[in-house]
């Protein structure tokens, strides 16, 4: 009898001409080893080929340079910090303007200028204030030199508007030297990769249009949308998904934000242990990216995808329409088209968000109660975002001296009730309010008015099946608000149900109790 070894190998090894047959033939791959293979962005689809030669490589940039975290406020050891950044092998800074003094801005260039790398050092500063001129032995790029859709994102606009403001831009003055876009990354992983692909197809295209030859360079920026202030750690997974996109998309610098980047923009509040560790997790978010991961190795993974080939072809078409449209109009009128059009994105966005069918976590969705902002009011922001609303519902909620507690009263059989009970639980939970759950059901209308006589708590929510409804009505209780669970009508409850407008029925509760 063969060895394992020997078996293995009669049934399992085969030369490569035996496999390259026989995946031709499974896969009916043509031979295309005389033929040259186009890139997608020319408008050709891709011929999956066996030969070496055909792969497409990086260009001889490192990706560990790509991405890097985002200064925000600039504390009194600035300058330690950033020698650890560089010492942990960080090429690549990004600043807020609007947060930086002169003077510390002063202290930053004098540093990196003095260092033995200085001419891989790349600085990207963003924001709206003029800031100190200083002559640089880095690369610095200040935003407004830079091609981008601030105005759209930040009026909540979709990817669409945002890619046909850049092209917009660009037909209307083009750099002299090197072309720098700006994309907003979010959370949507595949969405992220086909814009940033739609951005670089779309320019491309113009300056072949205009006969000119421009180094064009695409800086992933971080829309901050989708960041919540409550559950701020989740803002860490939702970083990893924009600089994961952006990597994969070829971004030629990303922008990665720290879970605590939004109280450093939006509060007044100086939490320096969370904002330490807001850089360092946005540091290393880049580093197991780009060096554990390898996302940086590859520069257009997403090459040949049908799918995002396809969203991306959408995307760009899409926008170059819609350009054609902005083409005739002067500033005043293409702002004036942007800000109707915007407002209709925008208000779509916070209705879905308001009625739970773009989910939020920690927000408007799987909320935790005991998570305590401790803020009074939130700050200005130049930049979107859909839960801000939410969350300062909740902070007004929060800020109260008296707030109502919750009890659920069942009727019927707990466990087939289960789903409108914690659908009843997560709705006040989203305004931070203790919800006592009994954990078990009455069977009759007269055990649940013994059970819930007995109760102090302000609001009773009470749960049953369609059919026992009825049986609901004239409750005797010491609540001062009462709701049902569902959609039927019973005199003296208010009803709370799936699809409803979570934000109006909130912000009426909150407005009653804040008179009182």
């Amino acid at each position: 009898m063969n060895s394992l070894t020997d078996f293995f190998a009669q049934k399992f090894n085969t030369q490569r001409d035996q496999w390259e047959k026989s995946l031709r033939s499974e896969l009916k791959i043509e031979d295309v080893s005389a033929k040259s293979i186009k890139r997608c962005a020319e408008g050709s689809w891709p011929v999956l080929s066996l030969e070496s030669s055909h792969t497409h490589q990086l260009r001889s940039n490192e990706s560990w340079k790509k991405a890097a975290q985002t200064y925000v406020r600039i504390s009194d050891d600035i300058l330690r910090t950033i020698q650890d950044d560089l010492l942990a092998g960080v090429r690549l800074f990004f600043f807020e303007k609007d947060f930086l003094s002169d003077s510390d801005w002063n202290k930053i260039s004098a540093d990196l200028n003095s260092h033995q790398d200085h001419n891989d050092i790349v600085v990207i500063l963003l924001g709206e204030r003029k800031i100190n001129e200083v002559t640089t032995r880095f690369k610095l790029i200040d935003e407004e030199k830079m091609i981008l859709g601030r105005d759209v994102a930040a009026s909540g606009g979709n990817n669409i508007q945002e890619l046909a403001t850049i092209a917009h831009s660009l037909t209307k003055e083009l750099p002299e030297k090197d072309l720098w876009i700006g994309v907003f990354l979010d959370s949507h992983f595949f969405k992220n990769m086909a814009k940033v692909r739609a951005a670089k197809l779309l320019s491309t295209k113009i300056l072949a249009e205009y006969g000119v030859k421009r180094n064009v360079s695409v800086v992933g920026l971080t829309s901050f949308r989708d960041w919540t202030l409550y559950e701020r750690y989740s803002n860490m997974l939702r970083n990893n998904a924009s600089v994961a996109s952006g990597y994969i998309a070829g971004c030629d610098y990303v922008q990665s934000a720290g879970y605590q980047t939004i109280f450093e923009f939006e509060t007044d509040s100086s939490e320096f242990e969370h904002e330490e560790r807001s850089r360092r997790m946005a540091r290393n978010s880049s580093h197991i990216l780009s060096l554990e991961s390898m996302l940086g190795v590859v520069e257009d993974a997403s090459y040949g995808s049908y799918h995002l080939e396809n969203l991306t072809e959408e995307y760009a078409s899409e926008a170059w329409k819609l350009m054609q449209k902005l083409l005739p109009m002067n500033a005043s009128q293409s702002s004036d088209f942007f800000t109707r059009e915007t407002t209709v994105v925008r208000e779509q966005r916070q209705t879905n968000l308001s009625t739970r069918r773009h989910v939020l976590a920690g927000v408007n969705d799987f909320p935790d109660t005991k998570d305590h902002l401790k803020l009074k009011t939130l700050l200005s922001s130049r930049f979107f975002r859909t839960g801000r609303e939410f969350e300062e519902l909740r902070l007004r909620m929060e800020n109260l001296i008296d707030r109502p507690d919750v009890y659920i009263g069942i009727l019927g059989d707990y466990s087939a009730l289960n789903a409108r009970i914690n659908f009843a639980k997560n709705y006040f939970e989203i305004l931070g309010l203790k919800v006592t759950d009994p954990g078990k059901a009455s069977f009759s209308k007269d055990e649940l008015q013994k059970e819930i006589s007995t109760r102090k708590e302000k609001f009773l929510v009470l749960v049953s099946s369609d059919e026992k409804s009825g049986e609901l009505a004239d409750l005797s209780t010491s609540a001062m608000e009462k709701f049902i669970a569902g959609k039927v009508e019973v005199t003296g409850l208010k009803n709370l149900f799936a699809g409803q407008n979570v934000f109006e029925v909130l912000s009426g509760i909150v407005n009653r109790w804040e008179k009182k």
